[in-house]
């Protein structure tokens, strides 16, 4: 019972790969193309947002307060930004991480095996396209694929019992 679900996790985990890496390719710009707002514009935005009209003052009058504000909100809108760029960062990271353990998990496959794990999961191939560039049978390539998806849930069971883990990896 318990291999069962291990075995839909290693599977779950797999097909979860280019969607991955698709991931990756976005986070990646995001954190070289960050969106911001300069500050000319905020600080220029709040500070002629309401006409002074009153008589006392001149057109275009900025008081302290508008400034203080201003700053204020400038000062909201980098931390704002910075925690935009580390919440990026700590997701690259992540998701890094669990495509790398998905490589080095299936780089420990016999290499047959790991040929069909990587072409069908991670290359999205069909069997049809596994058949004609590999010239193998059908029967032959899922054999390898199951073959490889039963160690990999030996691996899978292996790391969560070293980590006392219930989600087994």
């Amino acid at each position: 019972m318990e291999q069962t679900k291990i075995r839909e996790q290693v599977i779950d985990d797999l097909k979860q790969y280019p969607e991955l890496k698709k991931k990756v390719i976005l986070l990646r710009y995001e954190q070289e193309h960050p969106a911001k707002i300069s500050d000319s514009e905020v600080i220029d935005s709040m500070a002629l947002s309401r006409p002074v009209s009153d008589g006392i003052r001149p057109a275009g009058f900025i008081s302290d307060k508008t400034m203080r504000i201003a700053t204020q909100f400038r000062d909201k809108k980098d931390r704002l930004n910075q925690e935009t760029i580390m919440e990026i960062a700590q997701e690259l990271y992540t998701v890094e991480q669990q495509i790398s353990k998905l490589e080095f998990y299936v780089s420990q496959l016999e290499e047959k095996q790991a040929e069909v794990i990587r072409k069908y999961y991670f290359e999205g191939k069909t069997w049809g396209e596994l058949q004609r560039e590999m010239h193998l049978a059908p029967r032959t390539l899922l054999k390898r694929r199951d073959d490889g998806l039963d160690a990999l849930v030996s691996i899978y069971s292996y790391i969560g019992q070293v980590k006392g883990d219930r989600r087994n990896t």
